[in-house]
């Protein structure tokens, strides 16, 4: 590989770590473009740059061109190792979910399914990344509020990651988290409990304590003591998360600014509204520099901080900052 292309390669990685995004475009588009010049568009290695650039734009709201990324991805892959690959099913995959987060379901549905014909008939129904395609879909159906068929699949991804690898594997702790938030949806809050209790303690013994999945396992548990009116429980857990992700990313990091955010909404709702403007403020800084003020997470970030001012009459603070979010999206 290029030296110069190896370079941007591990730049790239270290920005989209610390959650510097907007720096990451300019360089990823650059790995793109020698990426093509090395081995051309016809490759493997082109589109699993598409799939990171797809991915990037994914995080960073602008789902317009994550579409256009993972659609050439496909094609790509498609052409390369024909629509009947594990890789082709993974880029299907891609772009399901991306469906998935946009609200587009039936779509989403669609290529879910067709990624699960795909790697059923290559990988067989016991490998990983079949388990993998059904926790997706049954993502999709706890979005659609169809509990009962995400459940059901849950358990037979559950099943399968038993069998084949056992208990103590990240695949593992990640489908009995996602089985905790259909419980959650479900309303049984005590077995949505145990499924991210036994997921943290997995993920504790295989990936560690300052792990992304451990921070998001100890993130679900936090927003569940919070959903039971725990709102002490809640917020040391919260303050766990913004530990755990400061050692991980920084305090500069949309992860930190989103378990910010979250905090904020404990204090408010337990009647301490100082720390909770607080809080809320710190999280919008971030997501400013970070995302900018076009990411839908800023923008909901401010809606939850103006409806804080509304609902203790400062009016006139709740208007100004409307005011100055509406200028910034136009």
């Amino acid at each position: 590989m290029d030296p110069k292309l190896e370079e941007l390669n591990r730049e790239v990685a270290r920005l989209s770590r610390e959650g510097q995004y907007r720096e990451v475009e300019p360089l990823l588009l650059k790995v793109l473009d020698l990426t093509r010049e090395e081995y051309g568009e016809d490759d493997p290695e082109y589109a699993t740059i598409l799939n990171d650039l797809g991915a990037l734009y994914r995080a960073t709201g602008e789902y317009g061109k994550a579409e256009s990324s993972f659609l050439q991805a496909m094609k790509v892959i498609g052409r390369v190792r024909g629509e009947e690959h594990p890789d082709y099913a993974t880029c299907v995959n891609n772009l399901a979910g991306l469906y998935r987060l946009t609200g587009d379901y039936p779509k989403a549905e669609q290529l879910f399914l067709q990624a699960w014909d795909i790697y059923a008939k290559t990988l067989g129904e016991e490998h990983f990344l079949f388990a993998s395609n059904l926790n997706n879909l049954a993502l999709l159906y706890q979005d659609m509020g169809d509990y009962d068929k995400a459940e059901g699949l849950q358990l037979r991804a559950l099943d399968i990651g038993r069998r084949t690898r056992g208990e103590n594997d990240v695949a593992y702790a990640t489908s009995l988290c996602n089985l905790a938030a259909t419980y959650t949806a479900k309303g049984d809050l005590q077995k949505a409990g145990d499924a991210l209790e036994q997921a943290l303690d997995v993920y504790a013994a295989t990936v560690g304590t300052e792990h992304p999945l451990y921070a998001s396992a100890l993130n679900n548990l936090a927003g569940l003591h919070y959903a039971r009116g725990e709102y002490g429980e809640a917020e040391q857990r919260y303050l766990q998360v913004l530990q755990v992700c400061d050692s991980i990313w920084g305090a500069e990091h949309p992860n930190y600014a989103s378990a910010l955010s979250s905090l904020a909404a404990v204090y408010e709702t337990s009647g301490d509204v100082v720390k909770a403007e607080q809080s809320y403020r710190r999280s919008l800084d971030i997501r400013r520099r970070v995302l900018g003020e076009q990411h839908p997470d800023y923008v909901d970030n401010v809606d939850n901080l103006a409806a804080l001012y509304e609902r203790t009459g400062d009016v006139a603070k709740a208007r100004e900052l409307r005011g100055h979010s509406k200028e910034a999206e136009q």
